[in-house]
């Protein structure tokens, strides 16, 4: 007798559980995966999945986590069918934050949302995040895919990310430990990073601009995976806060790491803006004042540096490959924190 299947009334809907399934089967985590913090147990494929932290050589181990999308930039990367950067856009966006508490990641976990799966496009989105991931040495224990025809046009998706990470309670970044005197240093960005990108596509509309300008805005955001080993050769004590420079810019970020009573001091004129950045919002009209609070200027992160452990940090960040300019000092202040320009 010849089984006969019913109509798939989810199918003529929009929604093709059998490609989720499949295109699952291609992301599967390796079980007995080894990153440093710990290990996966059970990975992508179940309803939930299990990893094996190892926090020896910790004092007082402190899961820290992380959550953010990539925003409008994944318009612009459709528009112009630049899509596996936005999966290490996505992973930027959450470990960076991570790596201010001096943290570092363990495992991470995606949601994608689209309006009829795609596998060319979720493909390329995977393959960023995997690239992203490497990078910070973490695992891709799970998450989730979503095909909502109702909500999303043809061809149109969002991403979001969840990460975990650790730090010892005992060597975290704070602002507690920021001082008077403290050496500003930026840690060069990448380009525009995530944010800022409604107000960069209005300027697209109203000035196109060549390919090589528009792949440096749609550059990926830069991962900085670099800040654990600094922390290790640096030893404990002389970095004492870092910000992640993203919407809101140096003035909106930077305070949120400093204690009352001190106020940040930078010189404009030090911040390693690139001069591609800076034609691009002078081509617009625009000032250093009027986006300084949009953009990160060409400073994706910000360090609070001992005064004495300057020239160290300096000569570190260049071992590493990692940009830095020394752009300001903590001084004096009153009340909460704040940004004062020269």
């Amino acid at each position: 007798m010849t089984e006969q299947k019913g109509k798939d009334f989810y199918k003529e809907s929009g929604v093709d559980v059998a490609k989720g399934d499949a295109l699952v089967d291609w992301l599967q985590a390796r079980k007995g995966e080894q990153v440093i913090g710990g290990e996966v147990v059970s990975g992508i494929g179940g309803f939930a999945a299990l990893f094996r932290p190892d926090f020896s050589g910790m004092e007082d181990p402190l899961l820290v986590t992380g959550t953010d999308g990539v925003g409008t930039k994944v318009l612009l990367g459709l528009e112009h069918n630049q899509l596996e950067g936005l999966g290490v856009d996505l992973v930027a966006m959450c470990v960076n934050d991570l790596y201010t508490v001096g943290g570092r990641p363990l495992f991470f976990l995606d949601y994608y949302a689209t309006g009829i799966l795609d596998e060319k496009q979720f493909k390329a989105i995977l393959s960023g995040i995997r690239k992203g991931l490497a990078q910070s040495q973490a695992a891709l224990l799970g998450g989730e895919t979503a095909e909502l025809p109702g909500l999303y046009e043809k061809g149109h998706f969002d991403l979001a990310g969840f990460v975990v990470g650790v730090v010892d309670g005992k060597k975290r970044l704070r602002p507690e430990l920021v001082q008077r005197g403290d050496k500003l240093i930026a840690l060069n960005a990448s380009g525009f990073h995530s944010n800022g990108y409604s107000l960069v596509r209005k300027w697209l509309a109203e000035k196109p601009v060549d390919q090589t300008m528009l792949n440096r805005i749609l550059e990926p955001t830069k991962i900085y995976y670099e800040v654990p080993e600094l922390l290790r050769r640096l030893g404990w004590g002389s970095l004492h806060a870092l910000a992640n420079i993203t919407g809101g810019g140096i003035s909106g970020n930077l305070p949120r790491v400093l204690p009352e009573g001190l106020d940040a001091q930078i010189d404009p004129l030090k911040i390693p803006t690139p001069d591609w950045m800076r034609s691009f919002y002078e081509s617009h009209g625009a000032r250093f004042e009027d986006v300084e609070g949009v953009f990160n200027m060409g400073a994706g992160m910000i360090a609070a540096v001992a005064a004495d452990a300057e020239g160290k940090f300096h000569q570190i960040c260049k071992e590493l490959g990692l940009g830095s300019a020394t752009i300001g000092e903590m001084i004096p202040g009153s009340g909460e924190s704040t940004v004062r320009y020269l």
